[in-house]
């Protein structure tokens, strides 16, 4: 019945949602073993068709995230307003409420469609002006072609069959499903200082429970992969007992971002506050 469809589906969703975790895993290269990279190859391409991304996009702006993380203007994975706000981070959440209520989720879906249809054409953002060679700017291109031959084409045959499972389950499902991990993805860095090469200071853990732990593929312990980004996900739990008297306590999700509207508040009325989630030795004091 529909009382018992609708759950199953936003279950569905929600475990969708969680393909930027296994991405996130693919594109440092670690989900498989060196033996076997030729895997990790076909389900980082695999994945990221479902998640409206390019692999070559998504791993060459990942590893500019590692070498210059929170510093403006060059960590493509941060680029939020120079000082966060109440106001921003309401829209921020306003907007993946609406996604998963689905009234938000064609408004993404044009804007995935807009962004993949513009790096097809050849149209660089500033990260591939100067990041991207010619050979991956000409393959970032063939892969958003790809991307949108293979949505648009299932979504097409979906209306003309009128079969509207199609559209239910994979062409609309990234939009729906991605911000229920956003909610924990999010806390990662928002609200955290820019411009300082301490990854303690702008990188944030969250403590998460099994099911969610079950998914995120160890982002979770984001402090310990931002120190050390080369452990596979498996041995982030080994990596953080190793470092837990050198590393911030995590919160919860709820308590991250109680933090970041605290310091949205106290930013609004001075923009050079920053929360430092732990005493940093004064010889340690480190600026870019």
């Amino acid at each position: 019945s529909f009382w018992v469809a609708i759950p199953l589906l936003y279950l569905y969703y929600f475990l969708f949602g969680f393909w930027t975790a296994i991405g996130h895993e693919l594109q440092h290269g670690t989900a498989f073993s060196v033996k076997h990279q030729w895997l990790n190859t076909f389900w980082l391409r695999f994945v990221h068709v479902l998640m409206w991304q390019s692999p070559t996009y998504a791993v060459i702006s990942h590893r500019l995230h590692h070498r210059y993380t929170m510093i403006r203007g060059l960590d493509p994975e941060t680029d939020w307003p120079e000082v966060i706000t109440r106001h921003w981070l309401r829209r921020y959440v306003s907007f993946l409420l609406l996604r998963i209520l689905v009234i938000g989720a064609p408004v993404q879906l044009l804007i995935d469609m807009r962004t993949q249809l513009r790096r097809a054409l050849g149209k660089k953002d500033w990260m591939m002006e100067e990041h991207c060679t010619e050979r991956e700017v000409r393959s970032i291109r063939i892969e958003s072609l790809i991307i949108l031959f293979l949505h648009l084409g299932l979504a097409a045959w979906s209306i003309a069959t009128r079969r509207w499972a199609p559209i239910a389950f994979l062409t609309l499902a990234w939009q729906i499903g991605r911000p229920f991990e956003q909610f924990w993805h999010a806390t990662k860095h928002i609200a955290r200082p820019y411009d300082v090469d301490d990854h303690r200071l702008n990188t944030r853990s969250v403590r998460v429970n099994w099911l969610v732990g079950s998914m995120f593929w160890g982002l979770d312990d984001h402090v310990e992969h931002h120190l050390y980004p080369a452990v596979p996900s498996r041995n982030l739990r080994k990596l953080r007992e190793i470092l837990r008297q050198e590393v911030p306590e995590p919160r919860r999700m709820i308590g991250c971002w109680r933090e970041m509207f605290r310091t949205a508040a106290e930013k609004e009325n001075d923009p050079r506050t920053e929360y430092l989630s732990y005493s940093v030795p004064e010889g340690e004091q480190h600026e870019t």
